[in-house]
C-alpha cells in the first residue's frame, strides 16, 4: 500500500496573510485540496496534517469527496517536522511506502510522483530534484564570500518517497537527538542511508509569497 502525509499545518509567515497559505483560494477551492487531487490515483491512504484552528474547516471540505473513506484527519505539531511525524504514525500498518507532500505544492504532474514511486519501491528514498541554472553565490552580511559551483547542488522539491520503516526510524533518531531538519530526507541523510533522486519539475512550483498565485 502506498500512503501520502500531506503537510499542511504550517503557518505561512513569509506569504503575508491572515490565511495560511495552504488555505488560499485558487480557482474557487484551497491551495491544499489541488495538492491532493494530484494523488488521488496514487495513494490507499492519506493524512492530512493541519492546524488545530483550520481543522472543522478542512473537515467540511472534505466531506464531499468520493475518496474521503481514504483519508485522516490529523492536527499538527509546532514545527513541519512534529507535523509530518504525527501524520506517519497515522498511517496503516500495511502501509510500505510513503510519500510526504507540501500542501502548497498544487501543481504536481502525475509523471513525477510517478517516478519518485518507482524509484522509491527500488531503493527505499526518493527525492525530486532541480539543477541550479543560475551562479551561486556563499554571502555574508554584505559581502561574497566565494562563489560555489552548482555542478553539484540541486534544489529539492516535494513528494518525497520512503518506504515507511526506514523513515520511522529516521524520525525517532531525529527525536532522539533533538534534531530538526527542513526536509525529511535530511533525517534519512543522518542514518547514512542513500537517498536517490529524480528530476525535478519546474512546474511542480511551491506556494511561498502571495505574488506566486
Amino acid at each position: 500500500m502506498i500512503g501520502l502525509v500531506l503537510a499542511a499545518a504550517g503557518t505561512g509567515s513569509r506569504f503575508g496573510s491572515e490565511t495560511p497559505k495552504q488555505f488560499a483560494l485558487l480557482r474557487g477551492n484551497p491551495l491544499y485540496l489541488h495538492a491532493l487531487e494530484c494523488f488521488t490515483t496514487f495513494f490507499d491512504q492519506a493524512v492530512l496534517v493541519v492546524p488545530s484552528t483550520w481543522k472543522e474547516e478542512v473537515a467540511q471540505h472534505i466531506q464531499s469527496l468520493s475518496y474521503r473513506d481514504k483519508l485522516i484527519l490529523v492536527v499538527g505539531g509546532v514545527k513541519r517536522q512534529d507535523s509530518v511525524r504525527r501524520g506517519l504514525y497515522h498511517l496503516s500498518q500495511a502501509v510500505e511506502i510513503v510519500l510526504v507532500h507540501d500542501g502548497a505544492r498544487p501543481f504536481t504532474p502525475p509523471d513525477l510522483i510517478s517516478r519518485v514511486i518507482g524509484v522509491t519501491r527500488k531503493h527505499g528514498a526518493c527525492v525530486p530534484v532541480l539543477s541550479v541554472t543560475d551562479t551561486v553565490k556563499e554571502v555574508s552580511e554584505e559581502l561574497v564570500l566565494r562563489t560555489v559551483s552548482r555542478e553539484v547542488l540541486g534544489l529539492a522539491q516535494t513528494p518525497q518517497g520512503f518506504d515507511v520503516s526506514l523513515l520511522k526510524r529516521a524520525f525517532d533518531q531525529a527525536e532522539k537527538d533533538g534534531f530538526y531538519g527542513t526536509d525529511e530526507a535530511a533525517l534519512v541523510e543522518r542514518l547514512n542511508e542513500p537517498i536517490y533522486i529524480v528530476s525535478g519539475d519546474k512546474a511542480n512550483i511551491k506556494i511561498t509569497e502571495v505574488e506566486d498565485l
